[in-house]
């Protein structure tokens, strides 16, 4: 299956699918790394979280079928980098490092002193052994790591530096670069086995990460803090990880006192979470924005919406911030394809277009003017007509809950522009195969899991028509920004690029971003240290956690 087209279905996938999830019988397993360095009788503080699903593969290469594997290769694995609270990557297990002149070449120098949780020392020669295993001929993890990684060239230097060859400039590769990195050493039990066997590493994980994995079982994950961490022990002494099956167990536990957070999705009812703070007032909610997207797709190359005039006033007739409070969904209105809490979201005044002024960036068409422009006039009774005819068109979307109230209120919205539109609703996967797939849609109302590096060639890019741009959007300034964007290694450059597209984006009409769907982390109000970030992926909310320490 194609990349962009993989992305797409997560989305399905996501909104649900782990609340289906099997639980896998293992027997437990006791893993007696030494901790000579800590402290006997030293104070203990236990962190105790539900998580869904349950592991079997516990390693950075795998393709994560639960929350739970994701969560667990985060706490105990690291990177050469990692990403900031806004998705910006930053020196993890490397220092520092240099690009070329020709933005292919990288040298990486790597901390000094880091151990894996085994007490062996970590260097350059397992930064080339976890390339190289993803690049095996034998590696069956997920196809679009291997594509990653695909000609890429790795020399060590010496134990403290290697280098890295790209193919070509890539924009995302120090985000790629937060890959947690495998222990050379112990390749004899992650190469055991045949296919998709479970390996004897994959139960017993040893990373560099600031937990190390102590115990396992059919129903929870043991973790002691890294008093060898190299960014410093955690204050967190333990965590204990316990696997639920659904949302609903999650919550259960949480208002047993059995756990004391969860990471919950969006469609969980505001009035459950609600429910189980007020009942244990030691706790709070905390709703995280994911870099996730809900997307009203108009279809480009179809009827009326080929007029790129028409488009333009159907989207100034959607108002993003009304229909998210309207619809009463836990989700952020939508504000462009780059989220806006990414380091590389231009907001609107911060780009001009090449039409500006010179004294400023000119207000922009209100939708009546852009009625007006595209020749669709009202009738007496208040619809929108040209040529006679009447703009009527069908939105597709998915039966979940939360999306069909957003569909619901587009409706109204367009019907107060004077269009009518018809609600047609789906299963997921219908949508996907019968609509967006084909093209046989005008309207449809469906969710985009931006990559971590925020860049929007595969969803919007003229090359990607019949993958992930559903939409058939295309236009050449368009794609050479998209292009220009993802070779750029200047942050600055990036974000003015991308505000350049969003511009051109909105002006063509080529689609609208209505919202970004939100998490909530029920945890101690106690909790000191943890800040909101972008979800960029479920598993980041652990990013900083040796910040974190319960207050008394």
């Amino acid at each position: 299956m194609p990349p962009a087209l993989s992305t797409l279905l997560t989305n399905i996938h996501r909104r649900g699918a782990l609340t289906a999830l099997l639980a896998v019988g293992v027997a437990t397993l006791a893993i007696g790394w030494l901790a000579a360095d800590e402290a006997a009788g030293s104070s203990t503080t236990v962190y105790r979280e539900a998580v869904l699903g349950t592991p079997t593969r516990i390693n950075p290469l795998a393709e994560h079928a639960t929350q739970a594997e994701a969560d667990l290769t985060a706490l105990i694995f690291s990177g050469l980098t990692r990403l900031r609270a806004d998705g910006a990557p930053e020196p993890d297990l490397a220092e520092r490092w240099e690009v070329t002149d020709d933005r292919l070449t990288y040298t990486f120098h790597l901390r000094p002193n880091v151990t894996w949780h085994d007490g062996a020392a970590f260097d350059a020669q397992d930064v080339a052994y976890t390339i190289g295993r993803i690049q095996a001929e034998d590696f069956n993890g997920p196809a679009a790591l291997k594509a990653e990684w695909e000609g890429v060239q790795v020399f060590v230097d010496d134990a403290l530096t290697v280098l890295i060859r790209l193919p070509e400039p890539a924009a995302d590769f120090l985000v790629r670069a937060t890959l947690g990195l495998l222990p050379e050493h112990l390749r004899e039990q992650m190469e055991a086995g045949q296919g998709f066997d479970t390996r004897p590493f994959d139960r017993e994980p040893v990373g560099t990460g600031p937990y190390r994995l102590t115990s396992l079982s059919d129903g929870s994950a043991r973790l002691r803090h890294n008093t060898s961490y190299f960014r410093g022990t955690p204050p967190i002494t333990e965590l204990v990880l316990r696997f639920a099956e659904s949302e609903a167990e999650q919550l259960d536990w949480i208002e047993a006192g059995e756990v004391d957070a969860a990471l919950l999705p969006d469609f969980v009812e505001a009035a459950a979470i609600e429910g189980v703070t007020a009942t244990r007032s030691s706790l709070t909610a905390t709703r995280l924005t994911t870099d996730a997207q809900t997307i009203l797709y108009f279809n480009n190359q179809r009827g009326p919406l080929t007029d790129a005039r028409t488009r333009a006033a159907l989207a100034a007739s959607v108002d993003t911030v009304a229909l998210v409070e309207g619809s009463a969904t836990p989700q952020v209105p939508g504000a462009g394809v780059v989220p806006p809490d990414s380091y590389l979201h231009a907001e609107p005044g911060d780009v001009l277009s090449e039409d500006a002024d010179a004294g400023g960036e000119p207000p922009p068409a209100d939708a009546e003017s852009l009625w007006a422009a595209a020749q669709w006039e009202r009738d007496a009774e208040g619809r929108r007509i040209r040529d006679g005819e009447p703009l009527t068109l069908e939105l597709v979307t998915n039966g979940e809950p939360a999306r069909t109230a957003l569909a619901e209120g587009l409706v109204r919205q367009f019907a107060e522009a004077g269009v009518t539109v018809e609600l047609v609703t789906a299963p997921a996967q219908r949508v996907v195969n019968e609509y967006l797939r084909t093209g046989n849609y005008d309207l449809a109302l469906f969710g985009w899991e931006t990559p971590p590096d925020p860049d929007p060639y595969a969803a919007w890019h003229t090359s990607q028509i019949g993958l992930g741009n559903v939409a058939a959007f295309s236009d050449p300034e368009a794609d050479a920004l998209m292009e220009a964007a993802r070779t750029s290694l200047d942050v600055a450059e990036r974000r003015e690029l991308y505000g350049l597209f969003q511009a051109r984006f909105e002006e063509l009409g080529a689609s609208v971003v209505i919202a970004y769907p939100t998490m909530t982390y029920v945890h101690p109000s106690g909790l000191a240290g943890f800040e909101p970030m972008l979800l960029v992926d479920p598993a980041s909310r652990f990013q900083d956690i040796t910040r974190w320490r319960i207050a008394d």
